[in-house]
């Protein structure tokens, strides 16, 4: 059981798998000696009254959970019943009538929303911590960059946590701009959800192309020395050569992560407009869970690095026995 050793705040985010296009958000006092996670669950499911059965029956999904202590501090709500929920709420807006803790948006849209609004509130975030794997296979790419490399294909199997381990590559580089480009578009809200989790990610942008103001919004994150994250469609449309030509003209260092890279990307049509855009300044991340040599099929590949999921149960395994080891 994880205890707290004082009392906190705690706000909590959850939806009904059959109703995804609306969240529900609140709040739980958690005093000292209490297990956070466990009273939030008691908390959601006594929530529900006579139909506590959608939550004994997995129709409830608990999309995230958040120490707001620090923020309810700043905001003077550091007590039990204070409504910090509400006041967060406030900000974030899409609320389902003037009260109660429904909100018109998917639960994966809210939580990118209360991420960066904590981040931008003070509210630590928790710190995202590599396993012995992602550490690894980091550096390898960091120093083959630094080596003069220009090209990764990055075969990481499933679970290796993909996501967060191309943030941290983009953190550790000196580059300014990452494209995150994809046929695949559940890739973006992956991506700004992970990213937007963890402390060491909170002052990074995050721009989605599809935005008229894509633009405008990138120059500002570069302007003001911060890093921005800017996601690509690579489906086709009428606007999507205006983006690449905008993206990789800017005077900037710019790294390129190809996500599904064996899934629509590989195809001519749609990987060649990358392929002639990018040039020898670039950094190209080429990551795929199958398939490598289908997703590298038109790409320069100049470094190749793997992980298997063997790999990665053998030093889970290991892992765990230092750990109960110590």
């Amino acid at each position: 059981m994880d205890s707290n050793v004082k009392d906190s705040m705690w706000c909590y985010l959850w939806e009904e798998t059959e109703h995804p296009g609306e969240c529900k958000f609140g709040e739980r006092w958690v005093f000292a000696g209490q297990d956070p996670q466990k009273e939030i669950r008691s908390r959601i499911r006594a929530s529900l009254g006579v139909r506590k059965d959608i939550f004994d029956q997995g129709g409830v999904r608990i999309v995230h959970t958040w120490d707001v202590t620090e923020a309810s501090k700043e905001a003077e709500r550091y007590y039990q019943r204070s409504r910090m929920d509400d006041y967060l709420r406030d900000f974030i807006g899409y609320r389902k009538g003037s009260t109660g803790e429904i909100h018109k948006l998917h639960g994966d849209d809210m939580m990118v929303r209360v991420n960066k609004l904590l981040a931008k509130l003070g509210q630590p975030l928790p710190i995202a911590g590599l396993s012995t794997l992602q550490y690894q296979i980091a550096e390898e790419v960091l120093t083959t960059i630094e080596q003069g490399n220009r090209c990764v294909l990055a075969e990481l199997c499933a679970r290796f946590g993909k996501t967060l381990w191309s943030g941290a590559v983009f953190l550790e580089s000196d580059a300014n701009v990452c494209v995150v480009a994809s046929y695949v578009k559940t890739v973006f809200t992956s991506f700004e959800q992970d990213l937007t989790s963890f402390n060491q990610f909170a002052d990074v942008v995050h721009v989605d192309t599809a935005d008229v103001d894509y633009q405008t919004k990138v120059n500002n994150a570069i302007a003001n020395n911060k890093k921005v994250v800017v996601y690509l469609s690579m489906a086709p449309g009428t606007k999507r050569q205006e983006r690449i030509d905008y993206l990789f003209n800017l005077d900037t260092q710019t790294m390129l992560v190809i996500d599904e890279a064996d899934f629509g990307v590989h195809k001519p049509g749609q990987s060649q407009p990358l392929v002639d855009a990018i040039n020898e300044t670039v950094y190209t991340i080429i990551m795929t869970g199958t398939n490598a040599d289908k997703a590298a099929s038109i790409f320069p590949v100049d470094h190749f690095t793997s992980v298997t999921y063997p790999e990665l149960l053998i030093q889970k395994k290991e892992t765990h026995a230092k750990t109960l080891s110590n």
